[in-house]
C-alpha cells in the first residue's frame, strides 16, 4: 500500500486514544480451568467454587463501572483536536480504571490467599507455575482485555 500524504495509510485515520483496561489474571478462574492439572478433590473444587461465587459478586460492580468507562472512552478515529474538557474527562476516567483495577486485583488477591491455602504443597506448586505463565502470556502486548 502507498501512502497518501503525512504517512499516513488511506481508510485509516488518526485514532483518538482510549481508556486502557488491564488485563486481570484471576487465580481462582486459572484454578478451575486447571483442576485436572492440579489434582483437586471434590471437597477442594467445591471451596474453589465458593470462593469462585463469592469473587465474582464482589467484583462484578467494579467490573461493570470499568467497562463502562472503557465504551465511554473508546479508542475512536480523531476527527479533530480533542477539547481540553475531553482530556481532562479522559484523564479522569483512566484515574477511575486505574483505582477500580486495583480494588479488584485486592480482591482477587485475597481470594487467592483463601484457594491456596486448601492446597497440599506439591498443589501450591503446580498453581503457582500456572498463575507465572499466565502473567507472562498476558504481559504480551495486544492481548485481550478482562
Amino acid at each position: 500500500m502507498g501512502s497518501m500524504g503525512r504517512g499516513r495509510v488511506p481508510g485509516k485515520p488518526a485514532r483518538e486514544p482510549g481508556v486502557e483496561v488491564p488485563k486481570v489474571i484471576n487465580a481462582i478462574n486459572l484454578m478451575i480451568e486447571h483442576r485436572p492439572d492440579l489434582a483437586l478433590t471434590d471437597s477442594q473444587f467445591v471451596r474453589v467454587l465458593s470462593i469462585k461465587r463469592a469473587l465474582d459478586s464482589t467484583n462484578a460492580p467494579l467490573l461493570r463501572r470499568v467497562d463502562s468507562v472503557a465504551r465511554l472512552f473508546k479508542n475512536a478515529p480523531l476527527f479533530s483536536q480533542p477539547t481540553s474538557q475531553r482530556r481532562d474527562s479522559l484523564a479522569a476516567g483512566q484515574a477511575l480504571v486505574r483505582e477500580t483495577m486495583a480494588d479488584v486485583d485486592d480482591n482477587v488477591a485475597d481470594a487467592r490467599e483463601k484457594a491456596y491455602a486448601l492446597l497440599s504443597s506439591t498443589q501450591l506448586t503446580k498453581a503457582e507455575q500456572i498463575e507465572d505463565q499466565a502473567r507472562k502470556a498476558g504481559a504480551s502486548p495486544g492481548r485481550g482485555r478482562l
